[in-house]
């Protein structure tokens, strides 16, 4: 379900599982995780762009609970398991560049990216950079649950002291 509100500064918004959190991002550099039914107007917690670069698209996994991807206007491209980390992406601090750069390369030599939408299987990733459409595979340990992540999830928010039971 997406949600957008300027007075909060929000862009985008999608609503995940059971716990009701929701993912946005903006111009502000973050992605932000809210749980309305847990909070009080507030998000979670932000997770700043290593860049600096703005945060364009964000986009929940059709399939497994705990994973959504972010696109950045530097061209890359992160994928995080709130299960298995709040601090990290699992595709690394320097994101997956897209567009035949490395990680190395300058952000200046790649198009940042505008869009991204998961399959329905969650196997493939479509990304839109400037006129061009990439389509990624997926590997299993990113669209395969292992179990109870949605669990976890809320494991780790109230290990972190985010949310109460």
């Amino acid at each position: 379900k997406e949600t957008t509100s300027s007075a909060m500064g929000m862009s985008k918004g999608f609503l995940r599982g059971a716990g009701g959190l929701m993912v946005t991002t903006g111009v502000d550099w973050s992605t932000k995780l809210w749980a309305p039914a847990y909070s009080n107007g507030g998000p979670l917690m932000s997770f700043l762009s290593n860049s600096y670069d703005y945060m364009c698209d964000v986009q929940w996994s059709p399939i497994h609970p705990s994973i959504f991807a972010t696109a950045s206007s530097n061209g890359t491209l992160n994928i995080w398991n709130l299960a298995t980390s709040l601090d990290q992406p699992i595709s690394g601090t320097d994101g997956i560049p897209i567009d035949g750069g490395s990680a190395d390369d300058s952000a200046t030599s790649r198009q940042g990216l505008n869009r991204l939408q998961w399959s329905a299987d969650g196997r493939r990733m479509a990304v839109a950079s400037g006129d061009k459409l990439h389509v990624l595979g997926v590997g299993e340990d990113v669209w395969k649950s292992k179990g109870d992540e949605e669990g976890r999830v809320m494991h780790n928010l109230v290990s972190r002291g985010l949310i109460q039971e």
